[in-house]
């Protein structure tokens, strides 16, 4: 069977999970117990105690099937209240992205893709409220707006976030599935549909993390900075990072906020140590779900018989 790279459809789900490796790895496993879509990315940070898992698909139902299986795992093993990180967060299934990879792929299938996973994460025993954003939602809400009226950045001052004491959800902003009040062992899930977005960080060399809020908001849009980029400044291993969301690399690529970050840490005297991008691009993440795809259904056809 033939997999059309070209309708390839993705989906990130950030998990509010990083240290428990073991755990990390249990929720891999119930990603390999379908077929139709495949885990082709995983990306453990431990500073952020927080974990990114990149699935694909051609198939919008099977990539909503398998994103909902790994976010009910997670609901059923982590508590919100005892998390702490340096990573701002609404909840264990903190965000779940959908994006078209491939070239014939529409922004209207990862729509679908993220509405049928907000119903499914708001109902149930593991329910959680869930807000919707960019292409899923009728009212077409900024996940930044979201996350702002709901206290995702109230300790980015302190750099630190522990439970659920900082999360609400205001009487202006109703779910659009979902339970009207959230469990803190569960917190809030927000789940959208966009084009393709790049996560990219830039680590400093400093403790000044004042210092680093002023050059994360100076080259962010909101700021003033660079258009379609988003900017935090987070405490991480061996310095503070400038993590970005590239919204739209051909306004704002990684070169240019690379060299907009030198600027400003040449102006303060601020060592860059790194910069990285934590996934894979459309085309990487189209050819090895391919593959996988591929493997998944050669196995499907010619399992292996043990004979004991």
């Amino acid at each position: 069977m033939a997999f059309n790279s070209h309708r390839m459809l993705g989906c990130n789900v950030y998990i509010s999970e990083g240290l428990r490796l073991a755990l990390v790895q249990q929720l891999k496993n119930v990603t390999s117990e379908s077929t139709g879509t495949a885990l082709v990315h995983t990306f453990i940070d431990k500073p952020y105690n927080r974990t990114g898992f990149t699935l694909v698909s051609p198939v919008s139902q099977e990539l909503a099937g398998t994103v909902v299986r790994l976010a009910k795992a997670a609901l059923a093993s982590v508590d919100l209240r005892l998390h702490a990180a340096t990573h701002p967060r609404l909840g264990v299934v903190d965000h779940i992205s959908c994006h078209p990879l491939g070239r014939d792929a529409a922004l209207s299938a990862a729509a679908e893709t993220a509405r049928s996973i907000g119903a499914q994460l708001g109902e149930g025993e593991l329910a959680v409220p869930v807000f919707l954003y960019g292409s899923a939602g009728a009212e077409r809400r900024s996940l930044a707006d979201i996350r702002r009226a709901c206290g995702y950045f109230k300790g980015s001052k302190q750099g630190a976030f522990k439970g659920a004491s900082d999360i609400s959800m205001p009487d202006s902003l109703r779910p659009d599935f979902g339970p009207g009040e959230f469990d803190p062992s569960r917190g809030i899930a927000t789940v959208g549909a966009l084009p393709f977005v790049v996560n990219y960080n830039i680590l400093l060399e400093t403790e000044d993390l004042q210092l680093a809020r002023q050059i994360a908001r100076a080259v962010s849009g909101r700021g003033g900075g660079l258009p379609c980029v988003e900017a935090m400044a987070l405490p991480h291993d061996q310095g503070i990072e400038i993590a970005c969301n590239l919204l739209d690399v051909a306004i704002s690529s990684t070169e240019a906020v690379a060299a907009a970050v030198q600027e400003y840490a040449d102006k303060h005297r601020i060592p860059i140590k790194k910069a990285y991008t934590t996934g894979k691009s459309p085309e990487e993440l189209c050819s090895l779900a391919t593959q996988a795809l591929a493997d998944q259904q050669e196995n499907k056809e010619n399992p292996v018989i043990l004979h004991c």
